[in-house]
């Protein structure tokens, strides 16, 4: 088994939020027992360039709730978290600085730092998040015949928010990096090749896999070489390759232990390219148009798409890039920088 660091069980002043075009980062949060699907977004978390503002409202004035702390840099914003995304039970988690971290919205001024990571996922499991950390592959699995492309050994470990110690880490096989806890067992990528195709370059040939949940280890295989499109909860998206088109985008629920197409659009075809809600619900992507891209969400349970319109943070970007947005529970969060 890999090693795992022990963590360090602390606070540390509120850092973050989502990622967006440009400026302000942002997320919500609801009251308690309030149902955020029927509730506008309010409680929204700014980071203002290394302060921190609180709006009650989308149109309420800015309220500021942390000023850039002493000694930092003119230019130099500490406030940053990256993989940020608010849970359905109203946590919100990311990495900050090679740490997971949550905050409880009633005071997002501290945040409980439960261990080391370089990415993290939700757990089936209420109030949990699983964090995943890496290990070189050239030591981790030293004497093992893997792909070029397979660089490092992952181990996940799963988090109470609350800080409380939980179970030691398990190290995954090599050449599988997870994606989602899928309830019924973690969903993983499996790295089987490089494709010598490309010449010198090295792509690799991937295949879905459902891991046991007890041993973490490959249990079946949900799609043979595919590239992955976006994870959360049970549902996992994948493209067939060389195909662009929406229908070849497959959604794959590990609870029903089926597969579908994406939800038709009608003003467009999504990119393929986006972000799934952390309850594997919902799916927001960009749209392509014969004129502007527009922003759409993909209710993934229902089979329905809306679309969300032209969105400036979407214009004259790479539709393959990084999709910038954010779920706060069933609020989706970006930052539209047109007028």
């Amino acid at each position: 088994m890999a090693a795992t660091h022990r963590p360090t069980y602390a606070t540390r002043p509120w850092q973050w939020l989502a990622a967006a075009a440009a400026g302000a980062l942002i997320l919500t949060g609801c009251g308690a027992g309030e149902d955020p699907q029927t509730v506008s977004a309010r409680g929204i978390v700014l980071n203002l360039g290394g302060r921190i503002g609180i709006l009650d409202g989308i149109d309420a004035p800015v309220k500021i709730a942390a000023e850039r702390p002493a000694g930092a840099e003119p230019t130099e914003d500490v406030f940053t978290l990256s993989g940020q995304s608010q849970l359905p039970t109203g946590e919100i988690v990311g990495v900050d600085d090679g740490a997971l971290v949550a905050i409880d919205p009633a005071s997002p001024e501290r945040a409980v730092v439960l261990g080391p990571a370089v990415a993290w996922f939700a757990s089936h499991q209420r109030h949990n998040a699983w964090a995943v950390t890496e290990e070189p592959a050239q030591t981790a699995c030293a004497g093992q015949d893997l792909p070029e492309s397979v660089t490092a050994r992952y181990t996940v470990r799963q988090y109470a928010l609350s800080g409380r110690p939980g179970p030691v880490g398990s190290a995954l096989p090599c050449g599988i990096r997870p994606l989602a806890d899928g309830g019924r067992g973690m969903i993983g990528l499996l790295t089987t090749a490089d494709d010598s195709s490309l010449g010198n370059a090295k792509k690799a040939r991937t295949d879905v896999v459902l891991l046991d949940p007890g041993t973490h280890q490959t249990s079946r295989t949900l799609a043979k070489d595919v590239t992955i499109v976006s994870a959360g909860g049970a549902r996992v998206l994948w493209r067939q390759p060389d195909c662009g088109k929406a229908d070849c985008i497959t959604v794959y629920d590990t609870t029903a232990g089926k597969g579908q197409p994406l939800p038709d659009c009608d003003t467009g075809v999504p990119a393929g390219r986006g972000v799934v809600s952390a309850d594997g619900r919902r799916y927001a992507t960009a749209l392509t148009t014969q004129g502007h891209n527009h922003l759409a969400v993909l209710d993934l349970g229902e089979g329905r798409c809306k679309d969300l319109g032209p969105q400036a943070s979407l214009t004259g970007t790479d539709l393959d890039g990084p999709f910038k947005a954010a779920w706060s529970q069933a609020n989706l969060l970006t930052l539209d920088t047109g007028p």
